[in-house]
């Protein structure tokens, strides 16, 4: 299952890096809450038949162009964007291990359109 997972991002990580470079579309926040639904998922973890826990500590890595634009409203899209989490996740049956949090970090790495997701469960 590890194989496929990673052959999956890759795949979306090569087709959305694509039409972001051929575009150069600025990220959207409802990309960023899809991206998000999307690690949970990949990062569920079953702890027993009633009970899957996912992350609940986010980071979202930005080209500097998107980190600019969107650092102004970090904090109100950050607690939109863990609401959404919460919303997604009890809709999933998912739990987690602690209060759900959202970070914005600039990536010198990336460019214009393109956004990288990092989490980890925290107690």
């Amino acid at each position: 299952m590890g194989v496929l997972k990673r052959f999956e991002q890759r795949l979306e990580g090569l087709v959305n890096g694509t039409f972001a470079k051929v575009f150069k579309s600025e990220v959207q926040p409802v990309e960023i809450a899809g991206a998000l639904q999307r690690e949970c998922d990949n990062n569920a973890t079953i702890w027993n038949r009633e009970r899957t826990v996912v992350p609940n500590d986010f980071i979202v890595e930005l080209s500097a162009p998107d980190y600019d634009r969107l650092a102004p409203y970090s904090g109100q899209l950050g607690d939109e964007l863990a609401a959404m989490v919460r919303d997604y996740a009890q809709q999933q049956r998912y739990t987690f291990m602690g209060p759900i949090k959202v970070h914005l970090e600039k990536a010198e790495d990336l460019d214009t359109g393109l956004y990288r997701i990092r989490s980890r469960t925290l107690a």
